[in-house]
């Protein structure tokens, strides 16, 4: 218990360390149904393990009977919960008090802890894993929240190199009859990862490493936002109705003359580090599934499949300490929240993991004789098996005892406020 007990106390520090650079008034802004106020992160982490640990504890006492409603996320058969887009209507509860919530669930869960059975320290243990995917999305919500405002604030106010030219390279992976996903006695992973099976590849190709924002400017400059040929139905349809012409955060720098006529400039983008240049050399980011898959076409490539990333991912042994992820590696927040290119020793690839999520070809469906959890964990994955697109090997936000070449994170092919990128891929 002891190890995990360290792990809970750990995430906990570090979700509240992600909010530090917040005033109070950033923790309650919601600009999109999507994107939830950061205070919502706290108490939904914080409600997670009040309702599915202490409440079995029969002297454990609610802290607040109405919270159950306010930071339920989804799950049905926990009762009513929320509204997802509405989640920015409460400015009660408090910040503060919402802190007091998570510090109280946090002493319970200390004083209870031998009290934990086997199966309450898998809760506990799946609870850990819960918030560090919730970090994820702070970070992403935070930079939706700054990026909105017309000042464009910094969440982190500390320089960025620019990143190194990395040519552009196909590796071959070699095909046949692989397994994919999770064993039991893998360690811990999420409903979706199973079960073990296995799956014919064909040879393949992969790009060393991810598109970059020059790259993807020139598909902007050679009308690849007007070429319905290069995009799937759904997604000149999202198009014509969105009127998106690049990616999120992208923007083109505004000036006036002496002669008061106006122009745009050079392109710009919103980081985390505030407002930059844009980085030519640096991976691309913040793509929905449509504009990376019109990309991939343009490029005369694909995008490769989710058993795809897998194999090259572990084959490589590309776990995030040999990619770009050293922001969760540390006690305190580090001065690199960019997307950069880094090499992954002694296989040939760039960011592998850690870098970008990046997008595959495959849907979100369930592997062969994959078998629902019971109870409310049952909802935890399967109910969001349509419709959706997977992602592959880990962001910048992704901490590094939470990554494994399995996961599967995955979201609506519109989606573009997620760390989000794409690899090439072609046949052999």
């Amino acid at each position: 218990m002891t190890n995990l007990h360290e792990r809970y106390r750990a995430t906990r520090a570090l979700t509240e360390r992600l909010c530090e650079p917040l005033e109070t008034e950033d923790y309650v802004v919601q600009p999109r149904a999507e994107v939830s106020p950061p205070k919502w992160h706290l108490a939904h982490t914080t409600w997670f393990f009040e309702t599915f640990l202490l409440s079995h504890i029969p002297s454990y006492t609610a802290y607040n009977t109405n919270f159950p409603r306010l930071f339920n996320s989804y799950y049905k058969t926990q009762g009513e919960h929320w509204i997802q887009g509405e989640r920015g209507q409460l400015s009660r509860p408090t910040v503060k008090e919402i802190y007091r919530y998570r510090h109280h669930v946090d002493a319970a869960i200390n004083d209870n802890a031998d009290r934990f059975d086997p199966e309450m320290l898998k809760i506990l243990e799946t609870g850990i894993h819960h918030e560090q995917q919730h970090q994820e999305l702070l970070l992403m919500d935070i930079k939706a929240i700054l990026a909105i405002n017309p000042e464009m604030p910094a969440y982190l106010n500390t320089p960025v190199a620019p990143s190194d030219q990395t040519p552009l390279a196909y590796l071959t992976i070699e095909g046949g009859i692989h397994r994919f996903g999770v064993n039991p006695e893998d360690g811990f992973s999420f409903c979706n990862e199973t079960p073990n099976h296995q799956r014919l590849l064909n040879d393949f190709s992969l790009a060393n490493r991810p598109v970059t924002n020059g790259e993807y400017l020139a598909f902007i400059e050679d009308g690849g936002y007007s070429e319905p040929f290069l995009w799937k139905s759904d997604g000149w349809n999202w198009l014509q109705a969105s009127g998106v012409r690049w990616p999120l955060y992208w923007h083109k720098e505004s000036w006036h003359n002496e002669s008061g006529h106006k122009g745009s400039g050079e392109w710009r983008e919103y980081t985390l580090h505030g407002d930059m240049p844009l980085d030519l050399h640096a991976p691309v980011c913040h793509l929905s599934w449509y504009e990376a898959d019109a990309y991939a076409c343009w490029a005369k490539a694909r995008l490769p499949d989710e058993f795809e990333l897998e194999l090259a991912i572990d084959r490589q042994h590309a776990h995030p300490a040999a990619g770009n992820n050293d922001f969760f590696r540390h006690d305190t927040l580090t001065p690199r929240l960019d997307t950069h290119h880094r090499p992954a020793p002694n296989s040939g690839f760039y960011s592998l993991a850690g870098n970008l999520w990046e997008w595959t070809a495959s849907p979100y469906v369930s592997y062969p004789k994959y078998q629902r959890p019971a109870g409310a964990f049952g909802e935890y994955n399967q109910k969001f098996m349509a419709n959706q697109m997977v992602l592959r090997g880990g962001c910048i936000a992704t901490s590094g005892d939470h990554f494994r070449a399995t996961y599967r994170n995955f979201f609506f092919p519109h989606q573009r406020w997620a760390f989000t990128g794409l690899r090439l891929a072609r046949d052999v």
